[in-house]
């Protein structure tokens, strides 16, 4: 909890209170004007009267502050704040009578043939402390409003930070869950292919550090270009070719004005090798996979498709629906994983849409649909 000081250290609040100050003496020294008692003393007392008055309102904030007074309720507050001023706004005029009166006795008693000077002093005292008590409490509720306005602004600026690090920290963790599945994979490939080919192997090997060069970078940033996401992509794809062979048959079809627009690292990448693993890689002869990228107005639209092996035919009765669900079950965490990332970068505004079709006897398309807003890098 920062300090509490007596005399406000932020600038801002001088700065305000002198300009209040100011205005009010110049209202109070131009009625004087009007009403033709524009006398020494009623000048002199509007200026000696602004010290007091400062500190009455210094006191009133401190105990504000001190006391918390803004979390009671309104009913309280008007009470302690009318019972303040009333006593402050006496105190403050006693004490600026007691400052002037004495240089401008002798003028004043002998201004009028019958001075009174019970009468005097008490039309002052009255007078002045009514004015003091209405510009006291004008301050503090003032003051109250602008103190509850900063500290809302700054309960919503913490808020917005700590979600922000509770989106950070969840990314990262999303994140987290994509490298090691894909490292455990890539790894695996390359021992299978030690024992048949060395140099592919070594290939492999080259190819699976800058993935994970790129995967440790980018977990650094929330959005990468398309064209560093499908650098990657090429390289996955060199060392699955190695193992799989000709059963891969692998096309893209992307727009080179397309390279420069952002989208979540190693998404395109995981949607990738899940169709591979869940997909191509079980049908004994292979299938195809193809990444595809269309611009809209706002969007960007990913589309990954691919082979995968029919339902048996002990299982031909399968309805459509249910086919659909079984794909997405064998698909992993990929997808769950990929929909919590769009969820917490982009909220409501991607989506994730995926759909299976036959395309002949023995064979079923996969397709995922992935949306996102347009961003291009500045």
């Amino acid at each position: 909890m920062p300090a509490l000081y007596f005399y406000p250290r932020d600038r801002q609040f001088w700065l305000f209170h002198s300009g209040a100050l100011l205005f009010v003496c110049g209202i109070t020294l131009l009625s004087i004007f009007f009403l033709g008692d524009f006398s020494g003393f009623n000048i002199t007392a509007s200026v000696v009267w602004a010290l007091p008055y400062t500190y009455a309102v210094l006191l009133l904030r401190f105990i504000y502050k001190q006391r918390q007074w803004q979390q009671k309720s309104i009913t309280a507050l008007i009470t302690m704040i009318i019972l303040y001023s009333t006593v402050a706004g006496v105190l403050v005029v006693a004490s600026v009578l007691l400052l002037t009166l004495p240089f401008f006795w002798t003028i004043l008693s002998q201004s009028q043939a019958h001075f009174d000077t019970s009468s005097f002093i008490f039309r002052n005292l009255i007078g002045g402390s009514l004015n003091t008590q209405l510009f006291i409490c004008s301050w503090i509720f003032v003051y109250a409003y602008i103190s509850n306005s900063r500290r809302t602004r700054a309960t919503e600026i913490n808020n917005l930070r700590l979600q922000h690090s509770l989106k950070e920290a969840q990314l990262t963790n999303l994140a987290n869950q994509l490298n090691p599945h894909f490292l455990f994979n890539a790894l695996n490939n390359i021992r299978f292919m030690m024992h048949e080919n060395t140099a592919h192997a070594e290939n492999m090997l080259i190819a699976l550090s800058d993935i994970l060069r790129y995967s440790l970078a980018s977990s650094e940033h929330a959005k990468v270009t398309l064209s560093q996401e499908l650098d990657i992509i090429g390289r996955y794809i060199s060392i699955v070719s190695i193992q799989m062979e000709a059963r891969l048959q692998y096309s893209q079809r992307v727009e080179a004005t397309l390279q420069h627009y952002l989208l979540p690292p190693m998404m395109l990448q995981m949607l990738i090798e899940n169709a591979i693993k869940h997909g191509v890689d079980n049908i004994a002869g292979g299938g195809r996979l193809e990444l595809t990228a269309e611009e809209h107005e706002a969007t960007l639209v990913f589309t990954i498709s691919n082979d995968f092996a029919a339902i048996r035919a002990d299982s031909a009765h399968t309805t459509s629906a249910s086919k659909t669900t079984n794909a997405t079950e064998n698909m992993g965490i990929g997808l769950d994983n990929i929909r919590q990332r769009l969820l917490l970068l982009y909220s409501q505004q991607a989506s994730l849409h995926i759909t299976n079709q036959q395309t002949a006897a023995a064979m079923y398309q996969f397709v995922v649909t992935l949306t996102i807003p347009k961003e291009r890098t500045r």
